[in-house]
């Protein structure tokens, strides 16, 4: 699972990345959500969760959060069916 938002700031761009493509030795459901003005660096803070609901529940509140304050869908991609239906329904309404 991945989705970037992306949100122009005067001139300067800001991205938003949430993935789960690095895994966390002590919690199988776990995902990383990086920031900044490039894409490839930036703050980085990982989740760790109990249950995938959980998880859903954060990833859920965290892509409101950042529609919410102007950023918009820049890329999204996911092969588990939940995330591609939660995707489209941000994509849909906010997509650059």
């Amino acid at each position: 699972m991945t989705i970037t938002f992306y949100k122009q700031s005067k001139s300067i761009p800001r991205y938003y990345t949430m993935h789960d493509r690095q895994g966390n030795l002590f919690s199988q459901y776990t995902f990383t959500s990086v920031w900044g003005t490039v894409l490839e660096s930036g703050r980085e803070k990982v989740y760790t969760f109990d249950s995938p609901g959980e998880m859903e529940k954060k990833i859920q509140f965290l892509m409101k959060k950042r529609i919410l304050s102007g950023y918009k869908v820049l890329y999204s991609y996911s092969r588990d069916s939940v995330y591609t239906e939660i995707f489209n329904s941000f994509g849909n309404q906010h997509a650059v």
